[in-house]
């Protein structure tokens, strides 16, 4: 996913952002695994994972936990919460999937991450934001979405909002924050 191919995908009354830095400052091999994963909607986010050799699991995890991330052996391995809604998995998988690329070097140093329903895992806010940018790329990356936005006229409205959430499998309020971004 590159700037051409979303500045040409987006339909004259659209702007969609460009991906954000953390996406487009990743090692070249990361990105073309990333890559190959973005063409279709929604993403496979677990394939991704795999692809990246990284182990997720479902699990049951403490209430107001959504997901961990810790190296065991010489494998990285991701625990989402069973008991969230889905978007939520989804997102939260992205976020850490997006740590892993971003910050692994720390979370090794510190023995692993989780985060809570806020998406706070204790670190710097600087770091979590890193990771919520990266994950919304790779949840709805601005390539499929610019070429979905083609297909609507007009304003953004709560109706075009819960249709792409669906479409990407994302929650409502994940869709609005990325239609803010652009």
């Amino acid at each position: 996913m590159d700037r051409k191919s979303i500045e040409m995908a987006a339909s004259e009354t659209w702007k969609i952002k460009s991906p954000s830095r953390e996406f487009l400052n990743l090692p070249k091999d990361e990105r073309d695994v990333i890559d190959e994963f973005l063409g279709e909607c929604p993403v496979r986010l677990g394939a991704m994972a795999a692809r990246l050799g990284i182990k997720v699991l479902i699990s049951t995890l403490p209430r107001g936990t959504s997901g961990r991330i810790e190296q065991e052996g010489d494998q990285f391995v991701i625990r989402i919460n069973r008991h969230e809604a889905k978007h939520r998995q989804r997102f939260t998988l992205a976020h850490e999937i997006a740590h892993y690329l971003l910050h692994r070097d720390k979370i090794v140093a510190s023995g692993g991450w989780s985060e809570n329903v806020l998406l706070r895992s204790g670190q710097p806010q600087n770091i979590e934001y890193e990771a919520n940018r990266l994950a919304s790329d790779l949840v709805i990356p601005s390539n499929l979405l610019a070429n979905a936005t083609t297909e609507i006229e007009g304003p953004i409205t709560s109706e075009t909002i819960k249709s792409f959430a669906r479409r990407f499998g994302v929650s409502e309020a994940a869709m609005e924050i990325k239609f803010q971004m652009m």
